[in-house]
């Protein structure tokens, strides 16, 4: 099965140049990959109170081709690439405005027993075997980021507020994607476009914690992080920038 959906881009979704960025396209993500589920009935919004259970989603990452603008509608796209994932499952996404592709990404995500904080499989929620594309998205796989945030460059803290938090009580994945666009300021910003986003949510975040973000120059993007008090990595991501006249920032 592959969900698609229709969808005009509101100005609120926009960034600093009034077009859609990085930040929007990552709504348009989850919103598509959750819907995905929930179009299945195996969506987040009932699985908690059926199974005890819930989605949680590992790993993000995001290409962008262009900023959209607000002639004409867009296209969302989601389906399953591995046919009938027992633990892991890898959806992809797609934002395209008539042929044009604007944007592609993959999620990973999991199964987890609220309760007991052990991985499930899709047979523990009666996910149907037969509704996944299984259709590979072109796509880098997921990257290997290092265990430690040596090195790195701390940019600001952040404390976690009711806002941030998601039904199941911790930070909303979305939440974390301005923290790491908050790591570079406007006049770094100004004339460049993200390409490529990469995110890898290692530990969950409550109200009240604080969180440090970091961020080191790689040879062709950056390296970031958001570390807990204690010392620990709570989240990882890498952002690619192109300067608007060409070649990387």
């Amino acid at each position: 099965m592959i969900y698609e959906k229709e969808y005009f881009p509101q100005f609120r979704e926009s960034d600093h140049t009034g077009l859609i960025g990085a930040n929007g396209y990552f709504e348009y993500f989850q919103d598509a990959v959750t819907a995905y589920m929930h179009a299945l009935g195996k969506g987040n919004d009932t699985l908690p109170e059926t199974y005890g259970i819930c989605w949680v989603f590992t790993k993000y990452r995001l290409h962008i081709e262009r900023r959209a603008d607000y002639d004409s509608p867009l296209k969302l796209a989601s389906w399953v690439e591995n046919p009938r994932p027992s633990v892991r499952f890898h959806q992809a996404f797609t934002v395209s405005n008539g042929n044009e592709l604007l944007a592609k990404g993959r999620m990973e995500s999991c199964l987890c027993d609220l309760k007991a904080g052990k991985i499930c499989t899709s047979q523990d929620i009666g996910y149907p075997a037969h509704a996944d594309e299984g259709t590979p998205l072109d796509l880098p796989p997921f990257q290997r980021f290092p265990k430690a945030a040596e090195g790195m460059e701390l940019c600001y803290t952040h404390t976690v507020r009711y806002t941030d938090l998601d039904k199941s009580r911790h930070m909303n994945n979305q939440k974390y994607i301005p923290l790491f666009l908050n790591a570079f300021d406007l006049d770094f910003q100004t004339g460049k476009q993200i390409t490529d986003f990469e995110i890898h949510y290692l530990r969950q975040c409550f109200e009240k914690e604080r969180i440090s973000i970091w961020r080191a120059r790689r040879e062709e993007d950056f390296l970031l992080a958001g570390v807990k008090e204690d010392g620990t990595l709570a989240v990882q991501a890498s952002i690619t920038f192109w300067e608007e006249d060409g070649g990387h920032a």
